[in-house]
């Protein structure tokens, strides 16, 4: 029979936010509720111990949370400075404000003020009993203002969504499924050792998390196991600045013109016929359906510390590229004299440095914002991280939104089920708006109008995601956004 922890939140409502601290997390992480557990257990007890590393042997457990649900207005509050050392001054008294500033969190208001968590296996008696008490110990889940009481047991049928019950079920998806589904962060085999690690070296427990894919039970199960639709473009190739370098994101269009040319450049070099590759200087015909490489510059954006400013550059070939051109462009960039490892750009002094970094190297500094998967992994929703420039005026009492759909279409890219236009601001955090001659290649071009935008389409489509009249050039660059991912 399974064992179930059943969560009752006293203040109706979920008071936890994603790890960039900007978006209220949901639905709750397993893993929340597994350190709950921890945080109040005795190690000097061995039953404890053995109760919790029990736990985190078995299967991922599945969750029952609230269907109603509302994104609240981040919670504000005073915070008192704390005093831990020292001869305490007037500004470490208690009820002195932080900063003379007030703290804000996200949370979420629950139709329901109940969540479940179910593991698939029954535990011993002896743990079950160790399981119980831990959990009528724990006071609060989430932030210490979500008070909570837990109960923990085990019960006679395991978890379903009933169409008419006020809850929804999320389980974990199979292991080596394809299907994208929502990351959630949830114990594992050895995760108490790490989290007793973390606490002994004064780390937080955060950074000994790991992922693992969820999805509605009852998603339609046809639309929660449709494959992604595959965007305009196969590959991305990336190359991170050097640590602590960076560029205004105006500079965008320089740098990968720049990068344009010393491409064209090392293929002519190579050998190759460069005028007979239409991707790769993007001249093509009128008529031409042909999809051409798009020139990137990666921004650091999505996090409440970004700055918009350029940690990289990329490549994207598109998926209809000639096979011997493909294998050129590969090797122009990764192989031949070492790979593509400067560049020279206009508006700088010396050659720029680059370094390739492949998908799945760590997220480490400045490489999460250039890493392949920040843009190109399957979403539903996607948001601009670079403005994108129209492809024309709009016409007289034209819906601008229908534009940026029409966009969409030039850009390959499925029709979107819903678009959202900002006229001023962005989407994410450190995404900004460019000066208008940053906005033009060359003097004499209109100033086509630019916005930010986010797109929603009926499935996940794999990235990059580029829209707008220059987009070849790295504007019109977006971010994949997913239920759990700030926007």
């Amino acid at each position: 029979m399974p064992f179930r922890i059943t969560i009752d939140l006293l203040d109706g409502s979920y008071q936890a936010s994603t790890l960039d601290r900007t978006r209220a997390e949901w639905p709750p992480h397993p893993s929340r509720v597994f350190c709950a557990l921890v945080s109040v257990a005795d190690w000097a007890d061995p039953v404890h111990e053995a109760a919790l590393t029990w736990l985190e042997q078995q299967p991922l457990p599945s969750l029952r949370v609230p269907a109603r649900t509302l994104e609240a207005t981040a919670r504000t509050a005073w915070v008192p400075t704390n005093a831990t050392a020292g001869k305490p001054t007037h500004g470490m008294l208690p009820a002195r404000t932080n900063g003379r500033a007030p703290k804000t969190w996200p949370q979420r208001e629950l139709a329901h003020p109940l969540v479940e968590v179910e593991w698939p296996t029954q535990p011993p008696a002896g743990v079950l009993l160790a399981l119980k008490s831990l959990a009528q110990a724990v006071p609060y889940l989430g932030r210490a203002s979500g008070h909570a009481l837990l109960h923990a047991d085990i019960v006679d049928e395991p978890l379903t969504e009933d169409p008419e019950s006020p809850f929804e079920v999320w389980q974990p998806l199979a292991d080596g499924t394809t299907t994208a589904g929502q990351p959630l962060r949830a114990p594992y085999p050895g995760y108490v050792q790490r989290l007793r690690a973390a606490f002994d070296d004064g780390q937080p427990a955060w950074q000994q998390d790991r992922t693992f894919p969820y999805t509605r039970a009852t998603t339609t199960a046809a639309a929660a196991h449709k494959e992604p639709t595959a965007g305009p473009y196969e590959d991305l190739i990336t190359f991170a600045f050097p640590s602590g370098l960076s560029l205004d994101a105006a500079q965008t269009m320089p740098v990968t013109g720049a990068m344009r040319r010393a491409v064209m450049q090392r293929l002519a070099d190579i050998g190759h016929d460069v005028e007979a590759m239409v991707a790769v200087h993007g001249h093509k015909n009128r008529g031409d359906q042909r999809g051409l490489c798009a020139y990137l510059g990666l921004p650091f954006v999505g996090h409440p510390h970004a700055d918009g400013r350029l940690r990289g550059l990329a490549i994207a070939l598109p998926r209809d590229l000639e096979p011997a051109h493909r294998r050129a462009l590969l090797a122009a960039l990764l192989r031949v004299d070492g790979g593509m490892r400067r560049l020279n750009v206009p508006t700088l002094d010396k050659p720029l440095s680059l370094t390739y970094v492949q998908a799945g190297d760590p997220p480490l500094d400045s490489l999460h914002s250039v890493r392949p998967e920040r843009w190109s992994r399957p979403a539903k929703q996607w948001t601009t991280a670079l403005p994108m420039v129209l492809d024309r005026f709009p016409h007289k009492n034209q819906v601008i939104e229908d534009e940026v759909a029409r966009s969409c279409r030039l850009a390959g890219l499925p029709a979107p089920a819903n678009v959202e236009v900002l006229r001023q601001g962005a989407y994410l955090p450190g995404a900004c708006h460019l000066p208008a001659q940053a906005l033009r290649r060359k003097a004499d071009e209109p100033p086509l109008p630019s916005r930010h935008v986010r797109l929603t389409f009926d499935r996940p489509l794999t990235g990059p995601v580029v829209l707008g009249s220059k987009k070849s050039f790295g504007l019109g660059l977006c971010v994949p956004l997913d239920e759990s991912t700030p926007a």
